[in-house]
């Protein structure tokens, strides 16, 4: 071939990868379009002020706000995380720019597992979202070892290594629009069988929204009055953790009490009916926020600080007790691999069986702090 050949050959050859070039470049400008004109769908994980999240799928794809120098519309997918701080919106931007302002509205709605929800802003306090590829990571709540939603009388736990055989719970109204479980008769009750046992956890919460729909009926006589929950371990007998209202709860302490067994004893020390406690406020029939919340070397919450034992209502520090000494014998218990199992409302293991509505209970494995929270 002479020059001339090869000077033409090489010339179509330049074409040929030019037009290759610019095809794919033109591909990759329809497909970026493509993305532009309608963005992947967004999943938002939402904390709330009572430590709860909810993951599920935002019903808008933009949000308005009104800033100190205008009202600025801002495509959903533009938005990396929304932060309510004193009652303002701090929207930090994928590109990592910050507005403040107030949003339009007063709730953000989503399309979760169990309905539809709306949540007001002033029980939120972030909002992360990300695509469906990057869901997955939302959720997964730091130190959550188990959420059990209980608005369906049967529930899939394999997430968490655990199962939850429920009898004859009843479906109601749950605390944010959703459904909850009530435990009505005296056959109704439920049990969470665990991988692992609370007890054996050098730290750890536990955390629920529960209704006493009957707050005025006494607590009756015995040990095992009115639980909120306890937790087994393994073919014990006894019941290593105790949580609930109790005129006596061993240690001469009524009220809402907790148990750790031979390790920590609290209570609130009065009243021998919920109403009577005082701690529900004006609504003792009410949906209210309870936590179980302990640490062994000692809590660092302000309001229990040293203590080993803390239980709040509503976010709210309600009691707190230090280790209990004398024990020593029964260390060993703690330190034990074992598995446990929490049960709600069971007729033979509790003397008082009155009403009790359940919804959202988690566990986690670290001491978290109560954050005040509103009904």
């Amino acid at each position: 071939m002479n020059a001339r050949g090869k000077i033409k050959t090489d010339m179509k050859r330049r074409l040929a990868i030019a037009a290759m070039f610019t095809l794919a470049g033109a591909a990759y400008s329809a497909g970026q379009d493509a993305k532009a004109e309608a963005p992947a769908p967004l999943k938002a994980k939402v904390a709330l002020c009572d430590h709860s999240h909810v993951v599920g799928t935002p019903r808008i794809t933009g949000l308005t706000m009104t800033t100190g120098f205008g009202k600025c519309d801002i495509p959903l997918h533009h938005v990396s995380t929304l932060l309510f701080v004193n009652g303002q919106a701090k929207t930090v931007l994928t590109n990592k720019n910050i507005l403040t302002g107030m949003l339009e509205g007063t709730a953000l709605t989503l399309d979760t597992s169990f309905g539809t929800l709306n949540i007001d802003y002033s029980k939120i306090a972030s909002v992360t979202f990300a695509t469906p590829q990057d869901a997955a990571r939302l959720a997964h709540e730091d130190g959550l070892l188990l959420h059990v939603p209980l608005d369906a009388p049967d529930a899939n736990l394999g997430a968490f290594d655990a199962r939850i055989d429920i009898q004859d719970a009843q479906l109601t109204d749950g605390p944010f629009n959703d459904k909850a479980l009530l435990f009505a008769t005296p056959d109704a009750k439920a049990t969470i069988h665990l991988p692992l046992s609370p007890y054996t956890m050098p730290e750890g919460t536990i955390a629920f929204w529960a209704k006493l729909p009957q707050p005025d009926q006494p607590f009756g006589d015995g040990r095992r009055q009115l639980p909120l929950f306890i937790v087994e371990q393994d073919e014990h007998e006894f019941f290593p953790l105790v949580f609930g209202f109790n005129t006596n709860n061993g240690a001469g302490n009524a009220g809402l009490v907790g148990i750790i067994w031979h390790f920590a004893c609290t209570g609130t020390g009065t009243g021998a009916t919920v109403e009577g406690t005082g701690l529900l406020g004006d609504t003792p029939g009410g949906w209210h926020h309870y936590a179980f919340i302990w640490k062994w070397k000692g809590l660092e919450f302000p309001e229990a600080q040293g203590y080993v034992l803390a239980l709040a209502v509503d976010g709210k520090m309600v009691t707190s007790a230090g280790e209990i000494s004398g024990f020593d014998d029964y260390v060993h218990l703690r330190n034990e691999p074992a598995k446990g199992r929490v049960i709600f409302h069971d007729g033979g293991k509790f003397d008082n069986l009155p009403p009790v509505a359940m919804s959202n209970f988690k566990i986690w494995n670290c001491a978290k702090q109560p954050t005040p929270i509103e009904n």
